[in-house]
């Protein structure tokens, strides 16, 4: 036998605007995604000197990526030149995708949003790659010699993969971005049918209502009990 739902309290609804707000917010959010996914698409395919980033995916990579990347080289300074110069490359994927996966351990709606990252890293790092034959990318210090990825496929006699390695990188980072927008836009609209209730509000008792309930319970206790 089915029961009959429990009527909601009026006040414990959610307001519309705090049902609206989170959803807006969400699709703005993947609309900015998208463009950034667009831009690296272009940017990550084929690199031409003189050519300007595009102005949003260009200050990401200077004042996140690049960091990120960084950081990878010191992680993994003391484990060979091998880990080295591999570090950079693996640190700048590894941090978003370490973000997407405690967001999934913790069933988070957000996880759509560090695997986008992970994708458009992948595509980053498929041009470092694509680049090392020739050696064209500016680089931090200036030096050519410091190509992580030209370096990595010298060492690895590899040089002539180097197009299929990153056609891979490129190719996967593509899908990721796209499965991470798909998602989060499913996820964000999922969310929206199925609000959740306010929070009732805390019961205040006050010390004259402690003391009355005390007495009145010790007064029934002395009735009901033995002479």
């Amino acid at each position: 036998m089915l029961k009959p739902p429990i009527a909601q309290d009026p006040e414990d609804v959610i307001s519309p605007t705090e049902r609206w707000l989170p959803l807006s917010v969400k699709l703005a959010l993947y609309t900015w995604v998208g463009v950034i996914f667009f831009q690296a698409a272009t940017a990550f395919a084929e690199y031409h000197p003189g050519q300007p980033w595009p102005a949003m995916l260009s200050v990401l990579r200077t004042f996140t990526f690049l960091p990120i990347h960084e950081a990878g080289h010191l992680i993994f300074i003391f484990f060979g030149k091998s880990l080295h110069y591999l570090g950079g490359s693996f640190w700048q994927i590894m941090f978003p995708l370490l973000w997407f996966i405690i967001a999934v351990r913790q069933r988070s709606h957000v996880a759509p949003f560090p695997l986008f990252w992970v994708g458009e890293n992948m595509m980053d790092v498929s041009l470092y790659m694509r680049d090392a034959p020739v050696r064209q990318l500016p680089l931090l210090g200036g030096h050519t010699a410091g190509h992580d990825w030209f370096n990595l496929f010298s060492m690895w006699n590899m040089m002539d993969d180097a197009g299929l390695f990153a056609d891979i990188f490129y190719y996967c980072g593509i899908i990721i971005c796209l499965a991470a927008i798909v998602g989060g836009t499913i996820l964000a609209a999922r969310s929206f049918p199925h609000p959740p209730y306010a929070l009732p509000a805390p019961i205040s008792i006050s010390s004259t209502d402690v003391e009355s309930s005390l007495e009145e319970a010790l007064e029934k206790k002395q009735r009901t009990s033995p002479e």
